[in-house]
């Protein structure tokens, strides 16, 4: 018996040698050496380094490479570095590259695998044709009083909660309200988490969010051993949370369709209004898919925005400045347009997410066979890849990348003062990705940002009594290891 053990291991790992000689096979370096079965994801997956950080590896040893090869366990992926080959792809040639990078079907996960992240082809198109209203203009323009009801009810709990200077992480004042914003615009619920922390939507809502690299280490397995991974029965998110979210979901929509309470100008009307050709089940996949994806995100903006304006007083003393200039609630008529007109604070949220992307990487595959072309200008290795390669833009890295961003880890919305945005070189800008499937609720997280801003803002300063020096190794998304914890004090009116 033991000899069938050492035959399986040997064939196992001759599979696993087979998997990552890829790119040396054709020329095309790696960054770390790959290892058997973990490719460049070891320390990621023992907690050692962030997922951005693994791939930064790669990105600042090879300083003048277009491109460079880095295996998602035993997967390959081609990361980008060049501009213009990131415009090709994502944009000129993007029915080559029109399917996400990581993929999870219906077949593996029933619900997961209906969102339209996941989604591919014209199936992808008939989803996002129907739901991008949803997150129009105009739409983000009737919703944004709803957004600003919620932000009211966030300043009058911490009149009473904050009298004085305060050390505390203000991760416990932003995630309440953005959950209740996405709970009010999403589902059309009224709810209030910081005075109720134990109503279902927010408890649902931290059990349903992708926060670690365990979701990681999922989503490969279904790209590695999609065949254990069906017969284990995984799922992203437990299916006791997605029974909730769908039930939730499924009584508000009935109760738009059946008129049983009044229309809103929120998400889920927008779907009663415009996507009747789609099932509720693919309806709840996408308004769950919206909480989530929105959830840790946007916090994720505001948190990073007060820690920079902890750490750059002189920054955060501008912005007040400006702020100090909006009239008080009661005198506000249209806080959309209020809140566009803001120039340094859109300079400012801009400068945030160059620092702090909300998504840090972006993937794609191909569906086709695709040259990419010379891995640097002069080389004789040309990289013809069949269909179904990843590719990978590192957005942190290039955010952070010297040839396109002086002192790139110094905040400076002047960066993006109007009479200096042409100075940025083309597709080295990416917060919400790029191309056809860049982020489609991006206007909706900068305007539930940009409004709870404003309002703590001119009420209250961050100051900082250390400085994040790492990222949390486990995290999905960029977030400190040690949290957001911040000197919080009331101004003095």
């Amino acid at each position: 018996m033991w000899w069938l053990i050492i035959i399986l291991i040997l064939v196992l790992f001759l599979y696993s040698h087979k998997r990552l000689s890829y790119f040396s096979s054709r020329g095309i370096q790696t960054f770390p050496p790959p290892l058997p079965f973990l490719g460049n994801l070891t320390a990621v997956t023992f907690g050692r380094e962030n997922f951005v950080e693994a791939i930064a590896a790669g990105y600042n040893k090879f300083k003048d490479q277009r491109y460079f090869g880095f295996y998602q366990y035993m997967v390959p992926a081609l990361v980008l570095k060049d501009p213009e080959l990131i415009r090709q792809t994502m944009v000129r040639d993007f029915n080559c590259f029109i399917d996400r990078g990581v993929h999870i079907g219906t077949d593996c996960d029933p619900f997961f695998g209906r969102n339209i992240v996941m989604l591919t082809g014209s199936r992808w198109r008939t989803m996002r044709a129907a739901i991008t209203p949803a997150f129009s203009g105009v739409r983000c323009r009737y919703m944004a009083p709803l957004m600003a009801e919620r932000a009211k009810a966030v300043a009058d709990y911490l009149r009473t909660h904050i009298t004085s200077k305060k050390i505390m992480d203000v991760n416990e004042i932003t995630m309440p309200y953005v959950n209740d914003v996405i709970a009010s615009c999403a589902f059309g619920f009224a709810v209030d988490s910081h005075k109720d922390p134990e109503n279902c939507i927010y408890k649902l809502g931290i059990k349903a969010i992708v926060q670690d690299t365990t979701q990681i280490m999922k989503m490969y397995g279904f790209e590695n051993m999609k065949f254990i991974m069906k017969m284990l029965n995984v799922r992203i998110i437990p299916t006791e949370v997605t029974d909730q979210f769908s039930q939730l979901f499924k009584s508000a929509l009935k109760a738009r369709r059946e008129k049983l309470v009044q229309p809103r100008p929120d998400f889920i009307q927008t779907l009663v209004d415009v996507a009747e050709e789609i099932t509720d089940d693919d309806l709840v996949a996408q308004a769950v898919l919206f909480y989530i994806a929105g959830y840790d995100t946007t916090t994720n903006l505001i948190n990073y925005f007060l820690y920079e304006m902890a750490i750059n007083p002189e920054v955060q003393e501008k912005l007040y400045e400006e702020l100090n200039k909006v009239p008080g609630d009661d005198k506000i008529e249209n806080i959309y347009e209020t809140v566009q007109g803001l120039k340094y604070l859109e300079m400012c949220v801009c400068e945030v997410l160059r620092l702090w992307p909300l998504v840090a990487s972006a993937g794609r595959r191909s569906v086709s066979t695709y040259d990419f072309g010379p891995m640097h200008p002069g080389s004789k290795h040309n990289l013809v890849a069949p269909a179904g390669i990843h590719i990978w833009l590192s957005i942190y890295s290039i955010h952070r990348d010297e040839k396109y961003w002086p002192n790139p880890n110094t905040c400076d919305p002047e960066r993006f003062a109007p009479d200096k945005r042409g100075n940025i070189t083309p597709y080295t800008y990416l917060p919400f990705g790029t191309g056809p499937r860049h982020c489609i609720g991006s206007r909706f997280a900068l305007l539930t940002a940009k409004i709870f801003l404003m309002n703590f803002l001119r009420v209250y300063k961050t100051s900082a009594f250390q400085k994040s020096s790492r990222l949390c190794p486990r995290a999905f998304i960029l977030r400190p290891a040690d949290g957001y914890n911040l000197i919080v004090e009331p101004r003095t009116l």
